[in-house]
């Protein structure tokens, strides 16, 4: 057990006095007991893998984190200690596919970003697919609304945090293939896409 696991019920509460958190339509495969599965959501701030791990709580989140941010001792053992894994995105290694897949077999849920920047109308990459075929496991689209960092006046000012998760997209018994996979990728990019408010309006930089 890391530190971040034993710390996960006071995070929820502190979470909680820094937002307003509501989530949406999580599917019943994030609940305890449930198997493994890969999380896609589009990529706002430093914030949204946060709200992302409160969101499927009490269940953990791993999720992969581009390489150049375990530059230091310090910041790769809160990075690990987090459920972090070290990724080239320039350049995956086999390595690191077959830990995100082995992880996803035994049950873990894994959080990608597959745009792989904060840009907001990014094209998606193939990667969450692929690693989503190779274990043959769920993939579950979700949209993470709300602001794009966490600051102390969020402790007054509690703003709207959204998370809302699509269905889970099974993936079981398709061929692991370049075109499935970009089928997969598209049919995603649309599915979180959709799970924009209409209403929504764009937070400022916090």
């Amino acid at each position: 057990m890391n530190m971040f696991a034993v710390a996960s019920p006071a995070l929820k509460v502190l979470f909680e006095r820094v937002g307003r958190p509501e989530v949406h339509h999580r599917p019943n495969l994030l609940e305890l007991g449930g198997g493994g599965a890969v999380i896609v959501c589009n990529h706002a701030g430093w914030a949204d893998s946060l709200w992302m791990s409160y969101a499927v709580y009490p269940r953990r989140l791993r999720h992969m984190s581009k390489s150049e941010l375990f530059s230091s001792p310090i910041a790769s053992w809160i990075l690990e200690q987090s459920g972090s894994i070290p990724i080239n995105r320039a350049d995956p290694s086999p390595s690191t596919i077959r830990s995100a897949v082995e992880l996803l077999r035994n049950g873990e849920l894994l959080l990608i970003f597959p745009a792989g920047t904060r840009q907001e109308n990014a094209r998606f990459k193939r990667g969450a697919a692929t690693i989503a075929l190779h274990a043959q496991v769920p993939i579950v689209p979700a949209r993470y609304e709300g602001p794009k960092g966490m600051q102390v006046s969020h402790l007054l000012g509690r703003p709207r945090i959204t998370v809302t998760f699509g269905a889970a997209i099974p993936t079981a018994g398709m061929p692991v293939a370049r075109d499935t996979a970009s089928a997969l990728t598209e049919r995603l990019q649309a599915s979180i896409e959709n799970l924009r408010p209409k209403s929504y309006v764009e937070p400022r930089a916090a």
